[in-house]
Order: structure tokens, then C-alpha cells, then sequence
């Protein structure tokens, strides 16, 4: 990342947090176009990664909905599918369902080549049919029919902008080179222009924010909901979205980087390390309103899966399992629906174009 160093050292007003994440995550030296971050050997790990349950529960209750409300040819589209485990661990649940296996194209929202790879590798391991998948780097390409969209951990990569006030200031967080230190700094920089002020203001007063509590923003993300539910409102389908995040306004800072499984700071390492934040769900309900789609489940990323039967797809597996798969098996369980592991922190949001039956 020195190219990017040596453009803030010629800004002297820096550049916005959200332009330094994009940077660094999505830029053709950026971390996710380089990297292979995921993995108990990598820098994070993620719920298809922890258990095969996940990816099962998810399956099967994909099939449902398909089931019940399609019954035709749809897009199955995942958003960053990583190394391939989830859409891996989907097609293998539902491989005795050949009347939804032969009428699914798989498109794959990937921009990292080699996590393409991974990905070619798990599918062709689950014996799908690997010319019915497609790999897309947007989702501008997608054929416009029914489709059925999920995502885990997609939207809490995408940039975030940071506002606090302080004393009568609005100030935004930016990025600045320090000549002196000879490094990179956060620091406040005040905004002038009204525009924003005014709505700092609204949106302050409208969730709760005080003076010196932080304001978090990602116009990346309310863009990327947007385009999704303006797709489905148009051609019917149903989003499926987990992720770490919130409703109730949080008034501090939930920017987070991290490197080989440990938290870090994230101008340590620039397009080396993972950068993320909390996903504000509030906001991804709201745009599904405003695009007048059904809003079918907001819960913990636990109550979905035991809403779903991961109770009793475990017990189920655990009848034939060595007494070390067990360990295994209980292990990820845990991890996975756990209030002080995964499974109250993420959460599970469901819209749909109509009020489908489940």
C-alpha cells in the first residue's frame, strides 16, 4: 500500500475513513482482491467455516421457500461466498432434491481469483454441475428472473464513514499522513459544507446521538441494499442476510480490523488485514420498506437456526459420529448459537418481494 501512503501524503486536508477502506479492501492491491483470509490458518473465521450445520439449516430452508413459492428455474446468488463451504455445504443437503438442484443457476459474487478457485474446487466436490454456476465480480450482470440472494458476513466489509460532535462542530473522521511521525493518523476534520451539517443534525436528533457520540454511516452498504431489493421488488425473490450488527443505535466506535485471528489497529497494516464494522440493521429494514418489500425475519442469528431445526439436524448426525466428531460437532453448535459467541451478535434478516409461505 505505499502507492496509497504517498496520495495522502500529497492531501493535506487526508482523505474520509470510507475512502481509506475502500482502498484497502477493494482496490487492485487490496486485501480482498490478494488475500485468503479465511480460515483457522488465516485471519478470520466464518459460521460455514465453524460447523456444517449452518450451511445445512440455510440449505434446507432455502428449499423450503423455493419449494413452496417458486417450484421453477431461479438465480441462487451468494454474496462473497469465501472459500465456497456455504454454497458447498447448500448443494449438499439438498442434493436428493433433483427437482431444485436442476432448476437453480448459481451465480457467485467473488472478486478474489484465487478464492474463485476455492470456490470451483468445493463445488465440483459436491458433485453439482459446475457449468450451472456463474462467477460475477457485480451484480450488474445478473439475469433479471426470480432469485433467491444470501449473504454471511458480506455487508459488514463495506466502507463505513465516522461523525462526531464536539462542542457546536460537526467533525468527520479522516485519514492523514503525519510528516513529523512519519505515519498515518485518525484524526477530527470539521465540516463546512451546510448541507451536511443539516443532516447530521436530523439524524442525531431522529436516533438519539449526543455531543461526542460517534455516528456511523455506510453509504456503501445502503447503495448495495438498495440495488438488491430494487431487483427483487422487480423480478420476485427473497434476501437472505446474516452478519455481526445492531438495531438500537450504538453511539461508539464498531470499526474493527484484524490479522491472523487477532484484533489490530487498522492502520497497522494497510490492504494486509481484514477491516470491518457493526451492519446497522435499522437502516437495511428501512430500504426494504421504502422499496415496499415483506419483511419476513428479523432475529438472532440463534433463534433462526433453532427456529429451523439445527437441534435436531445435530442430534441427528451425532448418531453416527466418532466420539472426536462429536467434540467437533458440539463445538460449532456452541459457537454458532451461543450468546456470548455468534449467536446473539449476529443476526438474520429476511425480506421478500411478497409475503411468501415457510
Amino acid at each position: 500500500m505505499i502507492k496509497l501512503i504517498n496520495e495522502i501524503k500529497k492531501l493535506p486536508n487526508g482523505i474520509p475513513l470510507d475512502k481509506f477502506i475502500e482502498i484497502c479492501l477493494f482496490n487492485e492491491e487490496g486485501y480482498y482482491n490478494n488475500a485468503n483470509p479465511i480460515g483457522k490458518n488465516a485471519d478470520f473465521i466464518t459460521a460455514p467455516e465453524v460447523s456444517q450445520l449452518f450451511g445445512e439449516i440455510l440449505g434446507l430452508y432455502i428449499y423450503n421457500i423455493w419449494e413452496k413459492n417458486f417450484g421453477k428455474k431461479i438465480n441462487l446468488i451468494e454474496l462473497g461466498p469465501g472459500k465456497g463451504t456455504l454454497i458447498s455445504d447448500i448443494l449438499r443437503i439438498t442434493k436428493s432434491f433433483a427437482s431444485f438442484n436442476d432448476k437453480i443457476n448459481i451465480k457467485l459474487i467473488e472478486i478474489n481469483d484465487h478464492l474463485k478457485k476455492l470456490q470451483i474446487k468445493s463445488i465440483m466436490n459436491s458433485h453439482f454441475d459446475i457449468r450451472n454456476v456463474q462467477w460475477h465480480n457485480n451484480f450488474e450482470m445478473i439475469n433479471p428472473i426470480p432469485s433467491i440472494i444470501y449473504g454471511n458476513e458480506f455487508f459488514d466489509c463495506l466502507p463505513i464513514k465516522q461523525y462526531i460532535k464536539i462542542n457546536k462542530s460537526w467533525n468527520e473522521k479522516k485519514i492523514f499522513f503525519s510528516q513529523k511521525n512519519n505515519k498515518l493518523l485518525i484524526k477530527n476534520s470539521i465540516i463546512r459544507n451546510i448541507n451536511i451539517i443539516n443532516n447530521l443534525n436530523l439524524y442525531a436528533k431522529k436516533y438519539g446521538y449526543k455531543n461526542e457520540q460517534i455516528i456511523e454511516i455506510s453509504n456503501a452498504r445502503k447503495k448495495y441494499y438498495d440495488k438488491l431489493c430494487k431487483f427483487i421488488k422487480k423480478n420476485s425473490g427473497i434476501i437472505i442476510i446474516f452478519d455481526y450488527g445492531y438495531e438500537n443505535s450504538i453511539h461508539y466506535s464498531t470499526l474493527q480490523s484484524i490479522k491472523n485471528h487477532k484484533h489490530t489497529h487498522i492502520l497497522d497494516d494497510p490492504g494486509k488485514q481484514d477491516i470491518t464494522s457493526l451492519v446497522n440493521f435499522r437502516q437495511l429494514k428501512e430500504i426494504a420498506i421504502k422499496n415496499n418489500l415483506y419483511i419476513s425475519n428479523y432475529s438472532s442469528q440463534k433463534k433462526f437456526l433453532i427456529s429451523n431445526g439445527i437441534i435436531e439436524r445435530k442430534n441427528k448426525i451425532l448418531l453416527n459420529c466418532s466420539i472426536q466428531q462429536k467434540q467437533d460437532i458440539e463445538k460449532g453448535f456452541k459457537r454458532l448459537t451461543s450468546n456470548d459467541k455468534m449467536g446473539k451478535l449476529f443476526k438474520c434478516l429476511i425480506v421478500s418481494s411478497n409475503k411468501f409461505d415457510e
